[in-house]
């Protein structure tokens, strides 16, 4: 009896020191549980695996090679839920993708401060441009809203979004800069498609009439079809030729007022002849989202539908290069890349399926990511550096052009950017605005203008855009979510390396997903679910790649 005594003791104190580490092992330190899942949980896996029971009957986890998730009944591991505030889990075996990770939400959550502007009648929390930044910014807004924030804060995007409208006719119109402010239309639509805010829908149908309008009016060019503006983010002019740099100062909205660029003014609208390849497909996929909306609102989407079939063509003869196998970035004027209007084209579809392969092909890479313009202009090689907007290689630019990528077909440049990105953050424990091309350092970049003499700026720390273009990679291309009314699929692909990965508490319509992706497992490789029911659904999906 002793013996036997014994034994069961010993039994016990294994048995407590294996639950033990199974418990102190599931996931990295400060990697936050987000909520308990409920009984009804739903899984993608149909294998039928053995119940690993105690002796007392509960169910003890297997942890996964890499301690994220149960082999037997696939619940993801995970603590420290303080950590997380209630946003998106995201862990995987690769420790620089999962601690960037951290630090994306932590630069995002940091930058979100109570605003009041716009349609904002009264203050309410909002998500600024970065640290350095007192105000949201109709760009990045909309970009950050786009790129994350729609899955991850509802309350925060919608209130960002309506404190960068103003007053117009007999409603809302668009603020910010005039050229790129209809960019505006991507981030309300991604609300709209996550949340099913119909009273937003309503309201982003009016302000986007009234601005396109509007911009018809001032900016339209019947000759060629195009928009006439700068760049999109391109407000300095360290993003464009010398023939652009005569302004006062070192924003492109000064040279309409310069006594020197009489000759070349235009009229209607600002003054600014030059026609940007970015702003364009800005505009063609603006149009086809406001003809999403009023075709959800139960309205005829036929003639937006129409304009953004015609600004297609339009962009594609002024713009498209076939000999050196790419888009221009200034339409007549400058045959250089641009890392977002390429982008644009290709995850927009406005290029066709040999235009992207080619776009792909001949695009140029700098040993520290995609460059914003490429390439750097003259006058700031000449002093030894690169421009603040031409040269430099822009986090928020980045994402974009990793996701038009990996849409493409080109997993490897996707991959090289996504760990570019990831591997600067671990290093500096925050996302930067700007990164020094050859360094990889950051780095603010050479600017002047007017009285002022060329001079290197700053790269704004905790930069909201350059975080959310990490955590679109993550959502979007990783677990490959997409999202419309009432549905969401989901096709996740597996970095080189990695072989598991999890997501947990994101909310897309009513419903709540857990979802578990492993390399080589037994799950779909992609499905389609409805998001009305509230309830949370356990996916366990296998990876592409």
């Amino acid at each position: 009896m002793k013996r036997t005594a014994a034994i069961l003791l010993v039994l016990l104190m294994l048995f407590g020191a294996v639950s033990c580490a199974v418990q102190d092992a599931t996931v990295p330190e400060e990697t936050p549980d987000v909520r308990t899942q409920t009984k009804e949980e739903t899984t993608t896996d149909t294998e039928t695996k053995p119940t690993v029971t105690s002796e007392d009957g509960e169910h003890v986890h297997r942890p996964s090679p890499g301690k994220n998730y149960c082999l037997t009944c696939g619940e993801i591991l995970k603590k420290n839920e303080k950590a997380y505030k209630g946003m998106i889990y995201f862990s995987s075996d690769d420790k620089t993708l999962t601690e960037a990770y951290k630090i994306a939400l932590k630069d995002v959550t940091g930058n979100v401060k109570d605003y009041k502007a716009g349609a904002l009648k009264e203050s309410a929390p909002c998500l600024m441009a970065g640290a350095a930044y007192g105000t949201p910014w109709t760009r990045d807004a909309a970009i950050n809203v786009s790129n994350a924030y729609a899955l991850l804060d509802r309350e925060v995007s919608k209130n960002t979004l309506l404190s960068v409208l103003k007053r117009g006719g007999t409603g809302y119109v668009i603020d910010g800069q005039y050229w790129d402010c209809i960019i505006w239309a991507i981030g309300a639509y991604a609300y709209v498609t996550v949340s099913g805010d119909n009273e937003f829908a309503v309201l982003a149908e009016k302000a986007l009439s009234y601005t396109l309008k509007k911009l018809e009016r001032e900016e339209f060019d019947e000759t060629d079809g195009l928009f006439r503006g700068p760049a999109v983010y391109g407000d300095g002019i360290a993003a464009y030729p010398d023939q652009y740099t005569i302004t006062g100062y070192s924003g492109i909205e000064g040279w309409p007022g310069q006594p020197e660029n009489k000759d070349r003014r235009v009229k209607p609208g600002f003054g600014i002849p030059m026609k940007a390849l970015s702003t364009n497909c800005v505009y063609y996929r603006a149009y086809q989202i406001y003809a999403a909306i009023l075709e959800r609102n139960g309205k005829d989407p036929g003639k937006p539908l129409l304009k953004a079939a015609a600004l297609r063509e339009a962009i594609n003869k002024a713009f498209w290069n076939e000999e050196k196998g790419t888009y221009d970035y200034l339409a007549y004027e400058c045959d250089y890349q641009e890392a977002l209007g390429i982008s644009f084209a290709l995850l927009f579809d406005v290029a066709d399926e040999r235009q992207k392969a080619l776009v792909v092909k001949n695009a140029q890479i700098t040993d520290n990511g995609i460059a914003c313009v490429w390439p750097c202009y003259e006058r700031y090689l000449a002093l030894g550096g690169y421009g603040r907007h031409s040269g430099t290689v822009w986090p928020h630019a980045q994402g974009f052009w990793a996701r038009a990528a990996f849409a493409s077909g080109d997993v490897a440049e996707f991959e090289n950017e996504l760990y570019l990105l990831a591997g600067k953050a671990v290093r500096d424990r925050q996302f930067y605005e700007i990164y020094h091309p050859d360094t990889g350092e950051p780095y603010g970049g050479l600017q002047g203008g007017g009285t002022d003499e060329i001079h290197l700026w700053t790269s704004c720390e905790h930069q909201t855009w350059s975080a959310t273009a990490y955590l679109s990679l993550i959502y979007y291309d990783l677990l490959g979510v997409r999202y419309t009314d009432g549905e969401a699929t989901f096709k996740p692909y597996l970095p080189t390396g990695v072989n598991e990965a999890v997501i947990s508490g994101m909310k897309i319509g009513n419903t709540t997903f857990d979802i578990v992706i492993e390399r080589g497992g037994q799950g779909q490789k992609e499905i389609t679910v409805d998001t009305d029911k509230e309830e949370t659904v356990l996916l366990r999906l296998a990876a592409n790649g």
